[in-house]
């Protein structure tokens, strides 16, 4: 039979493959224009060669040189200043004096800025917060007139943006004015793969390359400006840059961060060229806030869907999904455990047959043993989860029988073992209900046995229309006493001849534990008789099990799953007409870790189409707002995506190519991807690791 995933595993592959059109940072900072600022307001300013000092002092000017005030920097490495009536051109700079330090990133050491010193940052019109470091430095040379404290002579808003935004795609910065994370003498791994930590790591990699050149970090800005002026950078290229990055990635970016950090920094290169610089600026400044609004689904896709799960596999639902193959990886058989322990009840009630010396469910028998004259019957159990076939003998009593398991034969090699110490006792009491008690043969591959304490009810008929229910527990233990997984059942309820069941309660496995409720119902029937449920629908809640002390839900919801075998022939190889054709449909939401707000997703897939032609649409709700609706299609070499936002923008996948493109409303592409990462017109691009 061609293989078939669970509902859960499809539920989580639905997640799995939105990462396959890549994701990641980006930011929402963006060289236009912010909206206006209120008259009044107070302007926070983050200075940053690393964390500056208290005795460090912050100057903003009007577009005239006037002052419009001036702080100190305070413990937290910002400044804040009121500002009243004025929403133009801002020019602020950092002022050193004998008291005001930074922290030198390359070094780890608090160096002098001394009174002489000063670094400046130029924005185009008051924002409430913004920062100044060497990139900002780079740029504001290029406007201001040093002499007067002002603007140089015919230097406009759009001259400002224009040479803001090339600094930034010289540097793949995409928001030079972001407020960086301060590394100071205290920090440890403190960088992240978020805007302001991605910012941070590019200031800490200048820090090394002011290292490799003999000189502080506060020089190689001025030094930088000094030689841009005649329109090209000569004294940093890419290789340096790459080498300051992967220093700064070592001391200080987070575990969890390295990785794509490490990849950003393998794929920096440089653009040199001012000339060159300007004009790629002025393809991102003609996008406008479409650019802006790309760069926010991919950094909301990061901390939202990519956070879950990502083409690298290092999002949570990615790692919970290798631990949960881990957990089945040998196959469950939990639900044919239950059918074997009521076909030994029916054998009980039934043996001696008047019919017939033997009982049988599927491939499942209890029988009198030949010549039919024996006082006890033998029951073959075939598990087919697990491949194995188990021989118990069964033993009636005044109340029940007895069982013990005397081997077991693989149905993959044939090979037969003895078995010990599998025994157990089936009573029924005077209202009919039975309860197992004992060793059960393993419901799971990599168990001995399965401690059964189950009690049930059935109505006597056996393959037309038995109907039972029950509750109680199994649990299937490895050979050193640990569980490979126990199901506790509140409630149980099968009807044989409809071929559909219910169980609500628990299934643990060593690191999860699902609560909710399992129907399954409606059979299907193959050409070559083979019967299967139809429909089944799971609700419930997935829990992350592993650390006792600090369990938290990682997945919850509905899951639909619908399968159609009335075309499927399961002795002739699966073909284009000869396949099963499934439906699934998840409703619900994701969580990266405790304590965090959920990813609301609803997923539908068919293959009715056929095997080669699957199908899905999808639609998520995530963090900041992220609202995306998409499509995937497969096609002979494999699978095609396309999500959409609200405002039209639109994400491009193929896998096959494993590219894509990032599209404007009006078809203009805004960006393009690969499988770790996308790139946009700017220059500037994120990992999707």
């Amino acid at each position: 039979m061609a293989p078939r995933l669970t509902p859960l595993v499809l539920a989580l592959g639905g997640a799995l493959t939105l990462s396959a059109c890549g994701g990641g940072g980006g930011g929402g900072g963006s060289s236009s224009t912010p909206a206006s600022t209120p008259a009044s307001v107070d302007v926070t300013v983050t200075p940053s060669l690393g964390q500056f000092s208290p005795g460090c002092t912050v100057e903003l000017r009007k577009s005239t040189g006037e002052v419009l005030g001036t702080a100190s920097v305070g413990i937290n490495g910002r400044a804040v200043i009121p500002v009243s009536g004025y929403t133009g051109a801002v020019i602020a700079a950092v002022k050193g004096s004998p008291t005001c330090t930074y922290f030198d990133e390359a070094s780890g050491t608090d160096k002098p800025f001394y009174a002489s010193s000063q670094i400046s940052a130029v924005v185009d019109n008051l924002r409430q917060e913004f920062g100044i470091n060497i990139f900002t430095n780079l740029a504001a040379t290029r406007v201001l007139d040093t002499s007067r404290g002002s603007l140089a002579s015919g230097v406009t808003a759009d001259t400002i943006k224009q040479e803001n935004a090339a600094v930034q795609v010289m540097f793949q910065v995409s928001d030079m004015f972001a407020t960086p994370v301060l590394i100071h003498r205290g920090s440890g791994k403190v960088l992240d793969n978020t805007e302001s930590g991605r910012l941070a790591t590019r200031l800490a990699a200048l820090a090394e390359v002011a290292s490799g050149l003999s000189m502080g970090v506060a020089s190689l800005a001025s030094h930088l400006a000094d030689d841009l002026t005649d329109g090209r950078l000569d004294s940093i290229d890419s290789s340096r840059m790459q080498a300051g990055l992967d220093a700064a990635i070592g001391k200080y970016a987070s575990d969890s961060a390295k990785a794509s950090l490490t990849d950003a920094a393998a794929n920096t290169h440089l653009v040199t060229d001012a000339a060159t610089a300007r004009e790629q600026a002025r393809t991102a400044l003609t996008a406008g806030t479409s650019l802006q609004q790309a760069r926010q689904i991919f950094a909301d896709l990061r901390t939202s869907i990519l956070s879950i799960a990502n083409d690298a596999g290092t999002g949570s639902l990615d790692q919970q999904n290798a631990l949960m193959q881990g957990d089945f990886q040998h196959g469950v058989d939990a639900v044919l455990v239950i059918d074997h322990l009521s076909l030994m009840a029916w054998a009980a009630d039934m043996l001696p047959n008047p019919s017939g010396p033997q009982v049988s469910s599927g491939n499942s028998t209890c029988m009198i043993p030949y010549p039919f004259t024996a006082k006890y019957f033998e029951c073959t159990f075939i598990a087919s989860r697990t491949k194995r076939e188990y021989h118990a003998t069964v033993r009636p009593t005044a109340n029940g029988v007895t069982w013990e398991f005397t081997r077991v034969r693989s149905l993959e090699t044939g090979a037969s073992t003895p078995l010990t110490g599998l025994t157990g006792t089936l009573t029924r009491d005077a209202a009919g209900r039975y309860t197992a008690s004992g060793n059960f043969y393993p419901m799971t591959g990599d168990s001995t046995r399965t401690v059964a304490s189950f009690s049930f009810t059935y109505d006597g008929s056996r393959d037309a229309a038995q109907v039972w229910a029950g509750s109680g527990s199994l649990d299937a233990l490895k050979g050193d006493g640990s569980s490979a997984l126990k199901v506790v059942v509140s409630d149980a309820a099968g009807n044989q001849g409809t071929k559909s069941s219910r169980f609500v309660g628990s299934l643990i496995s060593p690191h999860h534990r699902f609560d909710g409720n399992l129907e399954i119902g409606t059979p299907t029937v193959a050409l070559d008789g083979t019967t299967e449920p139809k429909n089944g629908r799971l609700v419930g809640s997935f829990t992350d099990i592993s650390n006792p002390a600090a369990p938290f839900k990682f997945l919850e919801g509905t899951v639909n799953y619908s399968q159609d075998l009335s075309a499927f022939n399961a002795d002739l190889a699966p073909s284009a007409t000869n396949y099963i054709r499934q439906t699934l449909g998840f409703t619900g939401a994701a969580y990266k870790s405790a304590g965090v707000t959920g990813i609301g997703l609803i997923l539908s897939a068919t293959n009715a189409d056929g095997p080669a032609s699957q199908r899905g649409e999808f639609s998520l709700t995530g963090l900041n707002g992220l609202a995306l609706t998409g499509k995937a299609t497969q096609t002979p070499t494999g699978w095609v995506w396309e999500i959409k936002n609200s405002n039209g923008i639109t994400v491009s996948y193929g896998t096959a190519a494993g590219s894509g493109t990032v599209r404007n409303a009006d078809g203009t592409v805004l960006g393009t991807i690969s499988k770790q990462r996308v790139s946009f017109i700017d220059g500037t691009y994120e990992s999707l690791i």
